[in-house]
């Protein structure tokens, strides 16, 4: 009487692809993440000078500095967004630089 011997299979090579994929998902996770942080940053340093590019041509076309950030928006085209953002804004007089802040909401 002849016995067959059969192998097992390997049960590792069926795993292979699920860790493929945690392994992409995960890497995907994590450099979806970095991009997230970048962007922001850069809104924010955008922000930053966009904004001191209006407060400096309102002192230098009217020849003092905007009473509030309402006034750039209106008449200088600083736009922002007011959800993601707050702006820290203290007007301390017409021939006086504007002290400002700006703040990620979250």
């Amino acid at each position: 009487m002849l016995f067959f011997v059969q192998k097992k299979k390997s049960t590792l090579w069926k795993f292979i692809p699920l860790m493929l994929l945690i392994t992409c998902t995960v890497l995907f996770g994590v450099f979806s993440s970095k991009l997230s942080d970048d962007n922001t940053r850069r809104s924010k340093s955008t922000l930053e000078r966009a904004l001191t590019r209006s407060i400096t041509q309102c002192y230098a076309l009217e020849g003092t500095y905007p009473p509030d950030i309402d006034y750039l928006t209106d008449h200088y085209g600083l736009t922002y967004d007011s959800d993601y953002y707050y702006i820290d804004y203290h007007y301390i007089g017409s021939n006086l630089r504007p002290d400002v802040t700006i703040i990620e909401r979250k």
